[in-house]
């Protein structure tokens, strides 16, 4: 079999207000914010076949479908029934065909932007306009971003930097999640069994929310925080001075002014809290060495035994979605809740 090498070149205006959407099952992807006002895309198919026509026919079957319009482009691998470009070569009677593809897309910076992909990595700078990205088993590198970001993981590790304030909502299943950001002017992550970094200042006026089933969070902290922190088998570990107050499951740690305000509720996962390593406040403001940690008071006495068979009702209750992890939390340490 010869690789044969084919591209397919997409350009079309959108402005800096307009929309891009990208929907693929298993291509590399990168895309990157351009100074122009119009959007390329190049898709390279690396065909594995016996003779250039079949390497033609391949090619014609499996160019990526265009939809555009007025400050609107949407490009779509071929993915209906066994139309998918996986089964194309099948299709066509070519067994021992191998299609390969990547994506390059140099779009203007303030678009909104929609990513959904399937097994393939993503790359994604410099974009600023609202954005959004969908992944199952790939993972995501988004640097240099700005604006307003929506994730939803499966099985992705998922690594994020901000150069400017960022508002972040991110939901995974498995993978692990690092954000690092100046300044967050909202922050939402709810997880099952990944970990969960973050690092940068965190805006007073929003209630911050980090919700785990399993998964631990490591916080690197950037001016005054009220950290509360919910949870039946969680321990915390805090390096920077504070103060401490509540009960075994729902405790509050107050660091300097305790102005901004993050809820940390998890079954298991531990939350881990020190001086940010890789971001400043917005003053370049120095920062002083950590003293020691003040001690924290012993924990009370643990909370009431649940039987077992109660246990596994109220875990497979939260794998369903019918209660929240605050909800399982407070059914399996004994206390009566509203539902």
């Amino acid at each position: 079999m010869t690789v044969f090498v084919r591209s397919q070149e997409i350009e079309h205006a959108l402005g800096p207000g307009g929309r891009f959407s990208l929907r693929v099952t298993s291509p590399d992807v990168e895309l990157h914010a351009a100074p122009s006002a119009s959007a390329r895309v190049r898709v390279e198919f690396e065909l594995r076949a016996a003779t250039e026509a079949d390497a033609d026919e391949l090619f014609e079957r499996v160019k990526f479908r265009v939809r555009h319009g007025e400050g609107l482009l949407e490009v779509t691998e071929p993915k209906h029934g066994d139309s998918a470009i996986g089964g194309i070569a099948r299709i066509l009677g070519m067994g021992n065909a191998k299609i390969e593809t990547s994506v390059v897309a140099n779009v203007p910076a303030g678009v909104e932007l929609t990513y959904d992909g399937v097994s393939g990595d993503v790359t994604s700078t410099g974009f600023t306009g609202a954005q959004e990205y969908r992944s199952v088993s790939g993972d995501l590198v988004l640097d240099r971003l700005a604006g307003s970001v929506r994730v939803r993981g499966v099985s992705s590790d998922i690594s994020l930097r901000a150069d400017e304030p960022l508002r972040l909502e991110m939901n995974t299943v498995s993978g692990d999640v690092s954000a690092f950001a100046p300044l967050f002017e909202e922050l939402r992550v709810v997880t099952v069994s990944g970990d969960v970094e973050v690092e940068g200042e965190l805006a007073a006026e929003q209630q911050h929310r980090v919700e785990t089933v399993s998964g631990d969070l490591s916080l690197g902290i950037v001016g005054g925080v009220t950290l509360e922190v919910r949870g039946l088998s969680s321990d915390t570990h805090i390096s920077v001075p504070h103060r401490s107050e509540g009960s075994r499951d729902r405790r509050r740690y107050v660091i300097g002014d305790g102005e901004a305000n993050l809820l940390f509720s998890s079954m298991s996962g531990d939350l881990l809290a020190g001086t940010s390593r890789r971001t400043s406040d917005r003053h370049g403001a120095p920062r002083p060495p950590t003293p020691p940690t003040p001690p924290t008071p012993p924990p009370q006495a643990p909370p009431p035994d649940i039987d077992a068979d109660e246990q596994l009702r109220i875990l497979h209750a939260l794998e369903r979605g019918e209660i929240d992890v605050d909800e399982a939390s407070a059914r399996l340490a004994g206390r009566k809740t509203d539902a």
